[in-house]
């Protein structure tokens, strides 16, 4: 078995007396919360246990039918359908304290698909020690992806404050801001134009600017 460092939370595990479909329960709500650490576990047995009641009420009516016949014969609604509404409001009660994370999704671009081959290719920092810092790095990639596809104002604003904080992460993760190749799932992106006689190209206006930038920090802080 692999130990646990101090840094991973303990597993948290249904209690014993649990049946099976409310132990089941109990760890698909875990996991898809990514729950670990303090948690009310009775509150959590309860939810788990009305979870169980009503996939079970549900599952009753669909192999049964919506109607059955009772002791005379007679045909009336499903049992179940009532303990499925009435289970259903006591969960609606709980709001979204065990709801299902949702977790954005991000347009992909091509800084941030850059950095993560960049990432994937580093392997020093392959390892829970590095994870916040590869993290902030990745949001800070997106948020330039994010900047050029709004508009030329907020690619402006993010080369005087986003990007300057992108190439000092680099820089502290001993990295350089990667090209991604060409074929590799990603068009490149356009050459710049040719500035005109007389006309001074902007610093830091394209990825080769970043990594010259980014090589050059490094070098500084190396000899410094």
């Amino acid at each position: 078995m692999k130990p646990r460092t101090q840094a991973e939370p303990d597993p948290i595990e249904p209690p014993d007396h649990l049946p099976e479909a409310v132990a089941n329960m109990w760890r698909e709500i875990v996991a898809s919360n990514d729950l670990a650490g303090n948690v009310d576990r009775s509150a959590l047995e309860t939810f788990c246990t009305l979870m169980a009641r009503l996939r079970e009420a549900r599952q009753r009516v669909e192999e049964e039918g919506m109607v059955v016949r009772d002791p005379r014969g007679r045909v009336i609604p499903h049992p179940a359908l009532a303990v499925e509404r009435s289970t259903a409001e006591q969960i609606r009660a709980w709001g979204d304290r065990f709801a299902p994370l949702v977790k954005p999704v991000r347009k992909r671009g091509y800084m941030a698909d850059a950095t993560a081959q960049t990432l994937s290719e580093a392997k020093h920092l392959h390892g829970l020690r590095f994870a916040g810092p590869v993290a902030a790095l990745k949001t800070l990639a997106w948020m330039i992806d994010e900047a050029q596809r709004d508009s030329m104002a907020a690619l402006q604003k993010a080369m005087t404050t986003t990007v300057p904080t992108y190439l000092k992460a680099c820089a502290d993760l001993q990295i350089t801001p990667a090209s991604l190749p060409m074929g590799a799932g990603a068009a490149a992106p356009a050459a710049p134009a040719e500035p005109s006689d007389g006309e001074k190209k902007p610093e830091g206006s394209n990825v080769s600017d970043l990594q010259a930038r980014a090589a050059a920090r490094r070098a500084g802080e190396r000899t410094g």
